[in-house]
């Protein structure tokens, strides 16, 4: 007689379609920022001739902010209450917090402000992906631990 395989939890975790949007946003916004980065800071163009980048680089971010959004509802309320990945989580939305802040300066900001948000944006950015990876990472190797003990996972009501 065969032992039945318990199939591995796969609560908290995002569906392939979220995921592969979440990674394809996260490359995109990486490499525009990036080309910005070096056109602005380091060829020193002028805003005007930056142009495309500058609206590529925002729609992207406008897109991402959407996918993130959707992540919230399901993926970190149920990961929260499990206790996975909590400090990588944390990190990762502290980081993102600090983007969208620097967006709204960089855009109604002026002057010194404007510098400062610039600068915050490129530490938060590289931050992000950063975060982002070990993120990944962590809540991999995590995962393994999770699944040993999921056999009866109490989520206060949550509906998943």
């Amino acid at each position: 007689m065969k032992q039945k395989v318990q199939a591995p939890s796969q609560i908290g975790k995002m569906a392939g379609w979220h995921k592969f949007l979440t990674y394809i946003g996260v490359i995109l916004s990486t490499v525009s920022g990036l080309m910005w980065f070096i056109a602005e800071d380091v060829i020193e163009l002028s805003l005007h001739d930056l142009g495309y980048w500058v609206k590529l680089h925002g729609v992207i971010g406008h897109l991402f902010l959407i996918i993130l959004g959707m992540a919230f509802y399901h993926h970190v309320q149920v990961c929260i209450r499990m206790k996975k990945n909590l400090v990588m989580g944390s990190l990762f939305i502290v980081c993102s917090l600090l983007l969208i802040a620097s967006i709204l300066v960089l855009f109604y900001g002026r002057g010194f402000i404007h510098q400062q948000a610039h600068l915050m944006h490129l530490i938060a950015g590289s931050l992000f992906c950063f975060v982002f990876i070990l993120h990944i990472q962590i809540g991999r190797k995590s995962k393994r631990v999770h699944q040993k003990n999921t056999s009866v996972v109490d989520l206060e009501g949550l509906k998943v």
